[in-house]
């Protein structure tokens, strides 16, 4: 019993300091964010209010980047205020080891990392979306809406559904409504359609053309947008399937996908022989971030212990601080390098764990 109201008192301190730490930083974030978006407001229909709308939808985004360093000095401030007031050299002093210390520490972190997880796999990348939704949405003139069932757009009396983007522009599963007045007059549908440089090549494509007593399907296996809207039509100039400036604007980036479209893009671009190593990359830091929760507060671990014997204990939050930065920084440049020079993604994306495990583990040793 008594161990268990350790581990809840010593969670209690982590968890305020933490997200008092957080809800600084993204406040922050969210401010230096409506600042810069303020340059936008008054293009097209874009408002104070839905810049104020757009910030506040990218917050769970901003809070996903800076968990792990507010675990750190949330760790710092915490567990430094119970070593500032006695509080850890009176556990000790009553036989409380620093592996027990550790142990309740940990504790904290795998509840975190599993918050952080969720946080990234279910909240964030829907935020994301709608977020950069209601920005194109209010920025564009012509109606481009990304929602769970694909991407939508209109032009002219066109309708075209993209199931899927790829980060290459690929597009899958791609279905185009043609209208005349009210009246559906052609329905395409393409297994996916490849970028060029003035046009859009279709592959598989189901072409159905719509008359008042029947349907008429015909089968092609590939064929240039601008030919096929052509067909039987006496127009001159096509408009393009889907501007790249759109697909650019709408596209996610991969920090903030889930780890399941990850995967999904990474396996697509495998099994189309095309280089999925970034996706691969994005996917195991996106699995690999969560676990930095629990190294971000191994690292506080040495400078809190070491302040209970010697002076300086500002001196040492503030290096456990820069040494967050320096994590930051690091894990960024230690995953590219990796990667470009021939490590797999999944190693590439752990080896900055790694790194400063040991960096902790040793730190956590001699403190001790």
């Amino acid at each position: 019993m008594i161990l268990g109201i350790l581990d809840r008192y010593i969670g209690r301190s982590i968890l305020t300091t933490s997200l008092l730490v957080l809800l600084t930083l993204v406040g922050l974030a969210g401010i230096f964010s409506f600042i810069s978006e303020l340059d936008d407001v008054g293009k097209g229909s874009y408002t104070v209010t839905k810049a104020m709308q757009y910030v506040f939808l990218t917050l769970p985004g901003k809070a996903y980047l800076l968990f792990a360093p507010s675990v750190l000095l949330g760790s710092l401030l915490g567990l430094g205020a119970l070593a500032t007031n006695s509080e850890l050299t009176v556990m000790r002093a009553a036989g409380v080891a620093n592996s027990r210390i550790i142990r309740a520490v940990l504790i904290t972190g795998f509840g975190l990392m599993v918050l952080i997880a969720l946080l990234g796999e279910t909240v964030m990348p829907r935020t994301e979306q709608i977020a950069e939704e209601l920005r194109l949405t209010a920025l564009e003139k012509r109606l481009s809406v990304k929602g769970r069932n694909g991407l939508w757009i209109k032009s002219g009396a066109t309708y075209v559904n993209i199931s899927t983007v790829m980060p290459d522009f690929t597009l899958l599963d791609i279905d185009i409504a043609e209208f005349e007045g009210f009246k559906l007059v052609r329905s395409i549908h393409a297994a996916r359609a490849i970028q060029l440089e003035n046009d859009w090549q279709l592959e598989d494509i189901k072409v159905s053309k719509i008359r008042a007593d029947s349907v008429e399907t015909l089968f092609i296996e590939q064929k240039n947008w601008k030919e096929l809207a052509k067909h039987d039509k006496k127009i001159g100039d096509v408009p393009n399937l889907v501007s790249a400036d759109v697909l650019k604007s709408l596209s996610t980036s991969p920090d903030s996908l889930s780890a399941q479209n990850l995967y999904d893009q990474a396996k697509y671009l495998k099994a189309n022989q095309l280089d999925s190593r970034a996706i691969e990359l994005a996917f195991w830091v996106k699995i690999a971030s969560p676990f930095a929760t629990i190294v971000m507060l191994m690292l506080s671990l040495p400078f809190v212990f070491s302040s209970q014997r010697a002076g300086g204990a500002g001196q040492k939050i503030f290096i456990g601080i820069m040494l967050g930065i320096v994590y930051v920084l690091v894990n960024k440049l230690l995953t590219q390098l990796a990667l470009a020079n021939g490590l797999s993604p999944a190693l590439s994306a752990f080896l900055p764990l790694i790194f400063f495990f040991i960096v902790a583990a040793i730190g956590i040793q001699r403190s001790s």
